[in-house]
C-alpha cells in the first residue's frame, strides 16, 4: 500500500523495488517538482544493520559525487523510523529500456559513454568503485542526458571509520561483473571499466557476452570463458571494435583501459579516422595513365649479355636499398647492408667469350702521385624538416566549425578538413583558447576539445541555471565573460576554481570584476583592447521585449555601466530577434536575422562611428545568411549562405571573403567541401577563425 506522503513530498506511484529499498515517484510540495525518494523498508530495519548502514552511506557517497552526470540528491531524512533520501526524478526512463526496444551504432554509444566517463572518473579520483554498472543504472533525463544512479554496494576503497563486512563479499549483478569481482578478489576501478565493456557489447549487440543457465553459471563464464568477438554477434560493426572489447574485457585488470577516458578515447579516435576516411574517400582520385609497353630487347652477345645482367642487379639493388635506407632512416632501426656475392653465387663453367668482340688492350698502371690526405669532414647535425606552413588569411590560419552539432576544422582555404567531435551533441560558441585547444559549450556546460589528441575536457557547469548563453575570454585570457541566467559576469578565468562553481553565490564569491543585471543579458563580446562590451541585452518595445546590441565601457564594479550605443532599436529597423552578432572589436558589426530554417536571414552591417548600416546581400542579390564573422585583422568575413529561392533544395555553402568583396557586386566562390557536406537542413556553422598569432 502507497504512503500519502513523506514529509512534503506527496507521493504518487511507486517506481520500483530493489534488493534493499523502494524508490517512489513523488511531489515536492516546497518546489513545485516531481521528484524521485528512495525508501528502506521497514521489514529491513530490525534484521541486519548493516542494510541502514549501506543506505545511509549510499546517500553520503552521491553527496560526494556532484557531477552532472550522477542522479542528484536533493533531501536526506527519516520518517516514523524509516530512512530515505530524495533524488532527481529521470523522466528519459533507462538504457535498460532503451535495450528492450533498440540496437546502438557505435556513435550513439559513444556519446553515452563520454557523457558519463566524467562521472565515473570523478567517482574513481574519490576512491570510489560503483560496482554494480549495468544498464537500469544508467538513467536519461527528458533531453536524453544519462546519468549514473544506485550507488547503493559502492566500495570506498580508503575508507575512514566502520568497514562493512559486506564490502569482502561477492556482491553485484553477474551478468556485469569483472572476473576479479566474481572471484572474490580485491577490486578496484577497473571493475567499472570492465561493466562498460560488457554494456558497449550489450548496446551494440543486443545481448550480453556471456549467458548461462544459472547466475553463478555466469560469474564462472567471466572468469574462464574466452573473449567472444563481438562481430560474430553483430558483422555489420567495424572490424576495429573487436579490439575495443578485447581490451575493455581483458580478465586481467592490468591488461585493460586503466581508466574510462581511455575507452571513450579510443572508440573516437577509430570514429574520427573512419569518417576522415569517408571524407577522403569521396574525393575525386586522379586519373590513372596507362604506361605504354616498352620493346623487347635482344643482346648480341653473351658478354653484353652479363654486363647488362650486372648493370641490371646494381639498379634493382639501388631501387631495394634506397627506400629500405630511407625508411630504416625515418624508423631509427638499423640500416640492413646486403652481403657481398660469394664464389658459389656465380654461374658454374668457363665464361665464353665471342670471337668477333676484340679484347682491348691492358692500360699502363700509372703510379698514384703524393697527396695531402684531406682532413675528414665532421658531420652537419640532423635537422628537422619543418611543417608545411598553413594558408593564412586575415591573419587566421585555421577554421573550426559546427557540422551535424560535432566540431570540425580546416584551414583557410578549406583544404585539410577533420573531425573532432563525435557525439552529435548540441553545441555553440566556439573560440579559440590557443592554438591546439577549442571552447565551446554544450548543454549547460563550458567544454574544451583538444584539436591533436581529440580529449574533451570540462571547464564548468551550469546545471543549476535555466540559462546559460556565452562565455567569451578577454583577449588578454585573464578574464571571462559568462552569461547565466540573463545576468553577466565577469570573473579571473581559472579553470580549477570555475570547475567549482556550483551555484550562483559561487560564482559571485569569485569577486570578479563585474556581476551586471540592468539589462537582461544574452551575450557579451569583447573589444579588442579588453576595455568595452558588446552586449546582446533585451529591451522593451511597446509591449514586446526585443534584441538589442549595447556598446558599453566596462568598469570594475560597477552596477550600471555607460552605454556608447545602442541598435538596431532607434537607429534601423531589424526582425525582433538577433540569431547572431559578431563585432570586429572596433567599429564595425555584423547581425543576421531569422527569416529561412531556424536562423538564416537578412544579413547588415553596421558602423558605429557613422552610425549608418548597409544590408548586404553579396550571393546573387538574395537571401539568407548567418554567423558572419570578422577575421583577426577584420578585414574578412567567413559567413553561411542558404539560397532562399531554392526552397527545400537548398544547401549550405562556407564563404571566406574579404569585407569589401560584399558590396563590390563581384562573384564569389564558396569554400571547397565535399557535395552535401552538411546534412541539416537548419545548420549553424557558428565558424570561429583561429588568428596566426594564436600561441
Amino acid at each position: 500500500m502507497l504512503p500519502e506522503r513523506i514529509s512534503h513530498y506527496v507521493i504518487q506511484a511507486e517506481l520500483g523495488q530493489g534488493g534493499m529499498a523502494i524508490v517512489y515517484l513523488a511531489h515536492d510540495l516546497r518546489f513545485n517538482r516531481q521528484v524521485a525518494i528512495k525508501v528502506l523498508p521497514s521489514e529491513l530495519l530490525h534484521g541486519d544493520p548493516q542494510f541502514r548502514l549501506r543506505f545511509e552511506r549510499e546517500a553520503k557517497i552521491i553527496a560526494q559525487l556532484e557531477h552532472p552526470a550522477i542522479v542528484p540528491v536533493y533531501d536526506v531524512g527519516e520518517e516514523d523510523g524509516r530512512p530515505y533520501f530524495v533524488m532527481r526524478y529521470m523522466n528519459g526512463g533507462s538504457l535498460a529500456d532503451r535495450l528492450q526496444q533498440q540496437r546502438f551504432s557505435v556513435k550513439e554509444a559513444t556519446r553515452i559513454l563520454e557523457i558519463i566517463a566524467p562521472a565515473l572518473e570523478e567517482a574513481h579520483a574519490k576512491g570510489i568503485v560503483h560496482r554494480d554498472l549495468k544498464p537500469s543504472n544508467i538513467l536519461f533525463t527528458a533531453n536524453e542526458f544519462p546519468c549514473i544512479s544506485d550507488f547503493g554496494i559502492a566500495k570506498v576503497l580508503q575508507k575512514e571509520g566502520t568497514t562493512l563486512t559486506s564490502d569482502s563479499m561477492i556482491i553485484g549483478t553477474p551478468a556485469y561483473m569483472s572476473p576479479e569481482q566474481a572471484a572474490g578478489k580485491p577490486i578496484d576501478h577497473r571493475t567499472d571499466i570492465y561493466a562498460l565493456g560488457i554494456i558497449l557489447f550489450e548496446m551494440l549487440t543486443g545481448c550480453q557476452p556471456y549467458q548461462a543457465d544459472t547466475p553463478m553459471g555466469v560469474a564462472v563464464k567471466h572468469i574462464t570463458d574466452p573473449i567472444p568477438n563481438i562481430l560474430e554477434f553483430n558483422p555489420n560493426l567495424p572490424a576495429w571494435i573487436q579490439d575495443v572489447i578485447a581490451r575493455a574485457l581483458a580478465k586481467d585488470p592490468d591488461q585493460r583501459f586503466q581508466t574510462v577516458t581511455e575507452l571513450v578515447q579510443a572508440l573516437k579516435d577509430h570514429l574520427v579516422s573512419a569518417q576522415a576516411a569517408t571524407v577522403v574517400s569521396a574525393s575525386p582520385s586522379p586519373p590513372t595513365v596507362a604506361r605504354p609497353k616498352q620493346p623487347a630487347v635482344r643482346f648480341p652477345s653473351l658478354r653484353l649479355l652479363w654486363i647488362a645482367a650486372g648493370i641490371g642487379l646494381l639498379s634493382v639493388a639501388g631501387w631495394l636499398i634506397g627506400p629500405s635506407l630511407r625508411l630504416a632512416a625515418d624508423s631509427g632501426n638499423p640500416i640492413p647492408f646486403l652481403a657481398s656475392p660469394t664464389p658459389q653465387d656465380l654461374p658454374a663453367g668457363p665464361l665464353l667469350l665471342p670471337t668477333d668482340t676484340p679484347l682491348p688492350s691492358p692500360s699502363p698502371t700509372l703510379a698514384p702521385s703524393p697527396t695531402t690526405e684531406p682532413s675528414p669532414t665532421p658531420p652537419l647535425p640532423p635537422t628537422e624538416t619543418p611543417p608545411p606552413a598553413l594558408p593564412v588569411l586575415g591573419e587566421a590560419d585555421q577554421i573550426a566549425f559546427l557540422n551535424a552539432n560535432d566540431i570540425w576544422i580546416m584551414n583557410v582555404d578549406g583544404s585539410g578538413l577533420k573531425q573532432l567531435t563525435i557525439d552529435g551533441a548540441k553545441k555553440f560558441n566556439l573560440e579559440w583558447l590557443d592554438r591546439k585547444t577549442i571552447l565551446y559549450i554544450s548543454g549547460k556546460t563550458a567544454k574544451t576539445v583538444d584539436i591533436e589528441t581529440l580529449r574533451e575536457d570540462n571547464i564548468a557547469s551550469f546545471l543549476w541555471a535555466e540559462y546559460f548563453e556565452s562565455f567569451h575570454l578577454s583577449p588578454d585570457r585573464k578574464q571571462v565573460a559568462i552569461t547565466v541566467e540573463r545576468e553577466l559576469f565577469i570573473v579571473p578565468f581559472n579553470i580549477e576554481t570555475l570547475r567549482n562553481v556550483r551555484k550562483k553565490s559561487d560564482l559571485l564569491a569569485l569577486n570578479g570584476c563585474l556581476y551586471y543585471s540592468e539589462f537582461p543579458v544574452k551575450e557579451a563580446l569583447w573589444s579588442d583592447d579588453g576595455q568595452k562590451l558588446a552586449l546582446k541585452i533585451m529591451v522593451p518595445i511597446g509591449r514586446q521585449r526585443s534584441d538589442a546590441i549595447r556598446i558599453v565601457e566596462l568598469e570594475c564594479g560597477a552596477t550600471r555601466l555607460r552605454g556608447l550605443d545602442t541598435f538596431p532599436p532607434s537607429r534601423f529597423e531589424f526582425k525582433p530577434l538577433i540569431v547572431d552578432y559578431d563585432w570586429d572589436g572596433d567599429l564595425l558589426f555584423f547581425l543576421n536575422s531569422d527569416i529561412f530554417r531556424e536562423g538564416f536571414g537578412d544579413l547588415v552591417l553596421y558602423d558605429t562611428f557613422t552610425r549608418k548600416f548597409q544590408r548586404v546581400a553579396p550571393i546573387e542579390n538574395t537571401c539568407c545568411y548567418r554567423d558572419a564573422t570578422f577575421s583577426p585583422d577584420g578585414k574578412y568575413v567567413i559567413f553561411a549562405f542558404q539560397d532562399i529561392r531554392l526552397g527545400a533544395a537548398a544547401r549550405m555553402k562556407l564563404y571566406y571573403v574579404p569585407v569589401d568583396s560584399l558590396s563590390t557586386g563581384g562573384k564569389l566562390t564558396p569554400l571547397s567541401l565535399p557535395d552535401d557536406f552538411f546534412p541539416r537542413l537548419d545548420e549553424a556553422p557558428m565558424p570561429a577563425l583561429r588568428p596566426e598569432f594564436l600561441q
